[in-house]
């Protein structure tokens, strides 16, 4: 019986080891997509805007709270931080007709990241 107990012990000391140890350590990040889109008097229009500029963020936060990009043919830009937030977002988009009269459109609003979940956002841009 006491020789059972001696080998016994030590397996069940190594398989707790085994399991404390050999846990795997998911990295969490937090997705974020920003759809822009057309919007005339606060009502969205549907119409996409490609190449808006979409910046996450504000100059004073940190650099790893901080994105910006272009939107592309779908009207939307991605991005990954790697700490959870409440960001601001800010798209602008500018258009020349090449006669002189530039029209820039702006919309602003707020993303809260979430671990491990994609969080969509859409922006409406209006006329300046």
């Amino acid at each position: 019986m006491v020789k059972k107990t001696f080998v016994f012990i030590p397996v069940v000391i190594a398989i707790l080891l085994v399991l404390l140890f050999s846990s795997c350590d998911k990295e969490i990040t937090y997705p974020v997509k920003i759809d822009c889109n057309f919007s005339l008097t606060g009502i969205d229009t549907g119409d996409v805007v490609i190449g808006a500029v979409v910046e996450i963020g504000k100059e004073n936060y940190a650099a790893f709270a901080q994105a910006s990009g272009v939107t592309d043919t779908t009207g939307s830009y991605s991005h990954t931080f790697t700490y959870e937030a409440l960001l601001d977002v800010k798209a602008t988009y500018t258009v020349d007709d090449g006669l002189g009269n530039i029209t820039t459109y702006i919309g602003a609003g707020q993303v809260k990241l979430m671990p491990n979940e994609l969080v969509e956002k859409t922006i409406l841009l209006i006329e300046q």
